[in-house]
């Protein structure tokens, strides 16, 4: 079974029942919208993300040495997870807050909650799962990615493959085998994982053939995990839909939507 196999589930108490009375009566009253995100929901998404980073790299901050590049790799993974975490909120908040009014009419408190818990639950429980399990598999992808740039001497091939069993999806079945070197610019667009919960990996070889892929086309992949962390030194692309924001919300996330960088705290 592939590395990228493990399912991680978020707990179930990460936010209990009164943080999530508090952050809707939050939106209702006006304290928490896309230009006030709410501080203490942001740091726990990050910290969450952060330890999916750390858990996926298998090494955090302070077991690397200083500006060496394990350390220049995870800093920037972590500094995008917080990124991606402020983001998040924003996207979260605009879309509870069009629940505030209906028929130019505010909506009573106990039916907005009705509508907008679901919508809560989705992006603090079941999107942050996924998200988790994302940053496990791309955080060990950058953390594979500097020993195959280390290596390319001696391993100058990788090859992708497979779980190999039915629940292979077919657009990854399509990539199955091919084997490419290092600097190909194939790895930039297919380096794994290629969509949520992807268990597919990429092995080096000491030899190969390289596949010709000039007819091959790939459909299914999400833009959004259309890149390669080793690279990039990201876990969420700027493709992503969360970084998806309103023109004139443009300059205040280029403020991170004024919630702290993890040296700021």
């Amino acid at each position: 079974m592939c590395k990228f196999c493990e399912i991680v589930n978020v707990e179930p108490d990460l936010f209990n029942a009164d943080e999530i009375d508090r952050f809707i009566e939050g939106i209702y009253s006006g304290l928490i919208n896309i230009r006030s995100l709410d501080l203490q929901t942001y740091l726990k998404v990050s910290k969450r993300l952060t330890d999916g980073v750390y858990s996926g790299f298998g090494k955090n901050l302070n077991d690397v040495l200083y500006l060496s590049e394990d350390y220049q790799m995870l800093y920037a993974l972590r500094d995008n997870v917080f990124i991606f975490s402020s983001a998040k909120q924003y996207q979260q908040v605009r879309q509870m807050s069009s629940f505030l009014t209906e028929n130019g009419q505010i909506v009573p408190f106990n039916e907005f909650k009705k509508k907008v818990e679901p919508i809560y639950v989705d992006y603090n429980k079941n999107y942050l799962n996924a998200e988790y399990n994302s940053a496990i598999a791309q955080s060990r992808t950058a953390s594979q990615w500097i020993g195959f740039e280390k290596d390319k001497g001696l391993f100058p091939y990788l090859q992708y493959q497979t779980a190999g069993d039915g629940r292979v999806r077919p657009e990854h079945a399509s990539l199955d085998n091919i084997i490419k070197k290092v600097n190909d610019p194939f790895w930039s667009s297919f380096m794994p994982p290629n969509g949520w919960n992807c268990r597919c990996d990429v092995i080096q070889l000491d030899e190969g053939v390289v596949t010709d892929t000039k007819n091959l086309v790939v459909e299914n992949v999400p833009d959004e995990f259309r890149f390669n962390a080793g690279k990039q030194k990201v876990v969420f692309s700027k493709e992503h839909p969360y970084f998806d924001i309103a023109p004139r919300e443009k300059q205040f996330a280029k403020n991170n939507f004024g919630m702290p960088m993890p040296y700021e705290i």
